[in-house]
C-alpha cells in the first residue's frame, strides 16, 4: 500500500472527519492516524491546513452538488422527472456532512462562501427545472427558493424521512396548473 497515501484518501477522511466531528476533526494528526500514515504524507499533497480545507469544500461542493446534478441530467427525462430524482436524492441523503459544513460556515468566511456558493447553485438548478416545468421566471424563482430552503429546514432535523408519497404531494405542489 502506498505510504503517502494519496489526494483523494487524504479528502475522503478529512471529509468523514469534518462529518463526525466537525471542524474541530481537521487536524491534520488525528487524520493521518485515521489513515495510518505519519503527518508527512500530508504535506506531499497540501502546502497547509488552510489548503487543506479549501480542498475539502471543493471537493465537498464538486461532489455534492455539480456531480449530483450532472448524475441527473444524465438520467434524462422531462423536467418533471428531474425534480422526482432531485427530490428523491435530496431527501435520501445523509444529512451529517452538510450539517457539518453548513455549522462551520457560520464560524469560517471561506467556508461561508462555498456554502453560499452551493446554496446559490443548487436553487439555480431548481429554478432552471422550475422553468421547463412551465413556471414563469419570477414564479420559478420563488418556488425555487422555497423548496431549497424547506430542504435546508429538512436536513437540519432528526425527524422521519420522507416517504414517495411525500415526495410525490411536494412535486404536485411544485406543478404549473
Amino acid at each position: 500500500m502506498d505510504q503517502k497515501k494519496n489526494r483523494t484518501s487524504w479528502l475522503e477522511a478529512g471529509l468523514s472527519a469534518l462529518a463526525s466531528d466537525g471542524p474541530d476533526g481537521l487536524r491534520i494528526t488525528a487524520i493521518a492516524q485515521r489513515l495510518g500514515v505519519t503527518k508527512g504524507s500530508f504535506y506531499w499533497h497540501f502546502k497547509n491546513l488552510e489548503e487543506y480545507q479549501s480542498a475539502l469544500l471543493e471537493e465537498w461542493a464538486q461532489g455534492h452538488t455539480q456531480d449530483a446534478i450532472a448524475c441527473v441530467e444524465g438520467m434524462g427525462g422531462d423536467a418533471a422527472s428531474k425534480l422526482r430524482k432531485w427530490f428523491i436524492g435530496s431527501v435520501a441523503a445523509d444529512f451529517t456532512l452538510a450539517r457539518a459544513i453548513r455549522s462551520w460556515s457560520l464560524n469560517n468566511q471561506h467556508a461561508c462562501a462555498i456554502q453560499a456558493r452551493v446554496d446559490q447553485r443548487r436553487i439555480d438548478y431548481l429554478d432552471k427545472l422550475l422553468r421547463d416545468a412551465g413556471w414563469k421566471k419570477d414564479q420559478a424563482t420563488t418556488l425555487g427558493h422555497w423548496a431549497y430552503w424547506a430542504w435546508v429546514g429538512y436536513s437540519t432535523l432528526d425527524g422521519p424521512r420522507v416517504t414517495e408519497q411525500q415526495v410525490d404531494l411536494i412535486l404536485s405542489v411544485l406543478q404549473p396548473r
